[in-house]
């Protein structure tokens, strides 16, 4: 349940990026596969790209750096996360290659403009608007681009008692644009999650697998109106998590003014609830500086369950990068209102704060700031269990810092260090580390990269270590990895340990330029137990 109010209450913690500049190309990579420490992220080719630089998203028309590039071949990047943020296979991210420092740069990583709906000005007058990604699929001036994906998950251990099982993972993904030269556009995404102990429960209701995130129509009536229909998430308003309704939107020079009415999913099965009635408004601005911008959108929401008020709240987004080199992210919400031994009251309590900032003045050098402050959430009709035991509302506070640097060429290192913390801790949760990598050891042609993180808190004190080789078999068109991670903890309360040996494998495939295999090995070995654990996916694109 904690889970649920989490995602229905998600802010979109990104922060935005540097506009593209004349003296930039862009290279379209797609993640291919994500294990327990790296994301690998497949490109045409990685001419350009170096050890440490930055890979990006694109969200709601900004670029935010979130991968480290630590391993390299010819057609694929090992990165490690900059931050929190989760990937799903299929994602897309965006290397930005100086023209002076790459002579042979493909056109695949300049035709970024017709892929992103205009969502970014392209600066460079030598980039060309035809599509040359294979993987995208233009039918008669249709922009057509479906994923499918499926993983099978298996754990198998020595110990008795022990739950075997095995999960099967199905996703898909479809975005249909400008269908039939028309102004109509598609877009799908869903899920289908489950073990096969549970095969029975989920036959009697699909949607106790079944998770559709995205399921509904786009039509522009022109450049600044618009209209969406069925089930959606929207960028702008990414708090609001999944709806299903309607949203209106229309553009009014440097502003948009949005509309929304609808409904939240249910909260057991993520089906349509009728009882469960949302509204809203929210309005938009975009400002352009020198080389860079300024947005802000600020919202609000109405959300309720049989007719009665459940939330009211207000949500506000800033992002910029007008500072040359450094980006800035900003957001919070504010509820409105507030049931006191059933009498209604409107208020304004700040329910979340999220900031953060990075400054990267080179390409050797970047360093991230955040810190997060949040609330519970409290549903009044949704949720009255929750409401009725809640004597204090806590604030639970965090401070997180990232620094990464290449001194030299195939050397680089990174340091991080968090910091968390509410009112009934015993004592806050510390948690600090550092990696480094080499890209390229002589003789062997491959990378390995050497991490440490510590982890303090009420309730454990412990150490990881793991060293992780990597290496490009390009007459094979793959990747393969191998790593051992040792983990030490100790749980003061109960003054029991734990401690385990791992090792990691993980074998990446490109069988051909639309159809993507990948396998993953984790064995687990305790001074009685032994886990394996298998992780089997195909990805494929059409």
């Amino acid at each position: 349940m904690k889970l649920k109010l989490f995602l229905c209450s998600l802010t979109a913690l990104l922060f935005t990026s540097n506009v593209i500049s004349q003296n930039n190309v862009i290279k379209e990579g797609t993640v291919s596969y994500i294990s327990a420490q790296m994301v690998y992220v497949k490109f045409e080719n990685t001419e350009g790209i170096e050890i440490g630089d930055s890979l990006f998203i694109n969200k709601n028309k900004s670029y935010s750096p979130k991968l480290i590039v630590k391993f390299l071949s010819s057609i694929s990047a090992s990165c490690e996360k900059i931050d929190d943020s989760d990937f799903k296979r299929g994602d897309k991210l965006y290397a930005f290659i100086k023209k002076n420092d790459e002579s042979t740069v493909l056109q695949d990583s300049t035709t970024i403009e017709s892929k992103l709906n205009q969502q970014v000005v392209i600066q460079d007058q030598n980039l060309e608007s035809s599509p040359t990604n294979t993987s995208d699929i233009f039918l008669s001036g249709n922009y057509f681009n479906g994923r499918y994906s499926i993983q099978s998950y298996s754990n198998i251990s020595n110990y008795k008692g022990e739950n075997d099982y095995q999960s099967w993972r199905h996703s898909l993904r479809i975005d249909y644009e400008n269908i039939g030269y028309t102004n109509l556009s598609f877009y799908a995404y869903s899920i289908f999650n489950y073990r096969t102990t549970e095969w029975s429960s989920v036959t009697k209701n699909y949607f106790n697998a079944l998770r559709i995130y995205d399921l509904h129509l786009k039509y522009e009536f022109n450049s600044d109106h618009q209209i969406w229909i069925g089930r959606f998430l929207n960028p702008r308003i990414s708090n609001l998590s999944t709806v299903d309704g309607l949203l209106l939107e229309s553009n009014f020079n440097i502003f948009s003014v949005g509309v929304v009415a609808g409904t939240r999913p249910d909260w057991g099965d993520f089906t349509f609830n009728s009882k469960l009635i949302e509204c809203g408004v929210y309005l938009f601005r975009s400002d352009s500086l020198a080389n860079g911008f300024i947005e802000n959108t600020i919202s609000l929401f109405q959300q309720t369950n049989n007719s009665r008020t459940d939330r009211r709240f207000i949500y506000f987004q800033h992002s910029n990068n007008a500072i040359r080199n450094f980006n800035l992210f900003a957001s919070s919400e504010v509820d409105l209102y507030k049931r006191e031994s059933g009498v209604e009251k409107n208020q304004f309590n700040l329910t979340s704060a999220f900031l953060s900032a990075t400054y990267y003045p080179a390409r050797e050098f970047s360093l991230n700031v955040s810190y997060d402050a949040r609330k519970n959430v409290i549903y009044y009709e949704t949720l009255k269990s929750l409401t009725d035991s809640v004597l204090e509302n806590e604030t639970r506070q965090g401070f997180r810092v990232r620094t990464t640097f290449k001194p030299f060429k195939y050397f680089g290192a990174s340091l991080f260090a968090g910091y968390r913390f509410r009112k009934s801790d015993v004592k806050p949760s510390r948690n600090f580390g550092a990696s480094i990598y080499y890209s390229f050891i002589p003789l062997i042609e491959s990378g390995i990269n050497i991490s440490y993180n510590k982890l303090i808190s009420n309730y454990v004190d412990g150490d990881v270590y793991s060293v992780y080789m990597s290496k490009s078999l390009t007459q094979f068109n793959s990747d393969i990895s191998i790593g051992y991670r040792k983990t030490a903890y100790k749980f003061p309360l109960s003054q029991n340990s734990f401690d385990e040996n791992a090792l990691l494998i993980d074998y990446n495939l490109m069988l051909f330029k639309q159809l993507n295999f990948s396998v993953s090995y984790e064995g687990a070995f305790e001074n009685r137990r032994t886990t394996s654990r298998f992780l089997v996916g195909i990805t494929t694109r059409f």
